[in-house]
């Protein structure tokens, strides 16, 4: 039988002994690390699609109601008029001209929608319609969705216009 000499593997079977204390709380902290910037990640990420998910909820809240008015005859869309004006001192960036009034959300109490329109939930719809502008016999509606998020208040505004519809034309 041949003999092992030890001198010639005794480093090598020093150097495999494990891990030492300090090397394993270097390795723990590089790990903490960077499971706290995946945990930050994952809570913003988580933030972003709520703020995505409201405001796609609140365009569509919009656009339903920029629908429900273009259904309407031109002469039963609603102006703005009587005591339902809030006063909001809108102005338009590219004419400088003011925007109108908002009349109360729905034309109604003020209550909050849901995502689908119905009662109770987060949103305020406001809307307006100004006669003749930018031409005669063009009504332009301005619907305005708002909501807070968190403590940060958030809206988003569309705006359309439609034009009278030529009533001898469907008789």
């Amino acid at each position: 039988m041949k003999r092992i000499n030890k001198e010639k593997y005794n480093h090598v079977i020093a150097k495999d002994r494990g891990f030492t204390l300090i090397e394993l709380l270097i390795a723990m902290m590089i790990l903490a690390i960077g499971l706290l910037g995946i945990v930050r990640l994952q809570m913003q990420s988580g933030f972003g699609n709520a703020t995505a998910r409201h405001m796609s909820s609140a365009v569509n809240l919009a656009r339903n109601k920029i629908e429900e008015l273009k259904k309407l005859r031109e002469y039963y869309i609603p102006t703005a008029g009587g005591a339902e004006i809030v006063d909001t001192d809108l102005v338009d960036p590219d004419s400088g001209n003011d925007l109108g009034d908002w009349t109360n959300p729905d034309h109604a109490d003020g209550a909050l929608l849901a995502e689908d329109g119905t009662p109770g939930g987060m949103f305020t719809r406001e809307w307006n319609v100004v006669d003749n502008m930018p031409d005669a016999n063009i009504k332009t509606v301005r619907v305005r969705v708002s909501w807070n998020e968190g403590s940060t208040p958030r809206s988003v505004v569309l705006e359309t216009q439609i034009a009278r519809k030529n009533l001898d034309y469907y008789q």
